[in-house]
């Protein structure tokens, strides 16, 4: 996990890319909404960062929320522009732990270097080798296709798949859709979790998983009509640990 000296030698350019976005959200977001009002004080107001990072980093977004609401701003549309902002520092820091650390090895549910939970699956080359990513830093480990990230379910007989039926195309579009096989949503029936996957034959780029993930929103609508989440519902002292991991633990503390 990353440490406050780390963000706090960042703060700068995280201010920096708050303003950056907030001009993007300026001139595209609808005039005159609580978000355009929000982006556009932005460009010009130099609000301090520094307490709000950590909030961020846990994903606290009420936390920003309340700032937000003192200052004036629109709760939501700044908390998701400090989450964006925050996103450059966290692909370094992931980087920097890839290269400290074998993170392909890490055996959690959750991010190793920010704790979030992953935004989807890739299922890596010819093998189909399940790589879970996180959608806030990018970082990649590798993943047991029968176990859930959530739970640490892996009992064959719970786990399951869910295949779009179809797939929708672009009239508009001359490229014919893509194959069925190339996206699916692996389910937990014991958390009702799901994650979403996708074959590739190459990793996605750190800073392209978020358009990635928009691009499979039709799966999250799919498997949320059907009963899942994202994350299931878990134990929080326990959530992300496997099952075989938690045994272990609880032998060793008995010996």
């Amino acid at each position: 996990m990353l440490g406050e000296g780390a963000l706090a030698c960042d703060t700068a350019d995280v201010a920096a890319e708050l303003r950056r976005l907030a001009e993007n959200l300026s001139g595209t977001s609808l005039e005159g909404s609580a978000a355009q009002r929000t982006a556009d004080r932005l460009t010009t107001d130099t609000p301090d960062v520094v307490p709000l990072l950590e909030d961020a980093l846990n994903g606290n977004a009420d936390a920003i929320g309340r700032a937000a609401t003192a200052d004036g701003y629109d709760p939501t549309a700044f908390a998701q522009l400090v989450e964006l902002a925050l996103q450059p520092v966290l692909w370094a820091a992931a980087e920097r732990c890839a290269a400290l650390t074998d993170v392909d090895r890490w055996d959690r549910g959750y991010c190793a270097v920010c704790g979030a939970w992953p935004a989807l699956a890739e299922l890596v080359g010819a093998e189909k080798r399940r790589v879970l990513r996180c959608g806030r830093c990018g970082t990649a480990w590798s993943w047991l296709i029968l176990l859930c990230p959530y739970c640490g379910n892996d009992d064959h007989r719970s786990l399951g798949t869910l295949v779009p039926q179809d797939v929708r195309q672009d009239s508009a579009s001359p490229t014919p859709a893509e194959p069925r096989s190339r996206h699916r949503v692996d389910v937990c029936e014991r958390c009702h979790g799901y994650v979403k996957a996708v074959a590739t034959f190459t990793s996605v780029p750190s800073p392209r998983l978020a358009a990635e993930d928009v691009a499979t929103v039709h799966l999250d609508i799919g498997a949320r009509d059907a009963g899942y989440s994202r994350p299931g519902t878990v134990d929080v002292s326990t959530a992300g640990i496997p099952r075989l991991v938690r045994e272990g633990r609880a032998r060793a503390g008995g010996d």
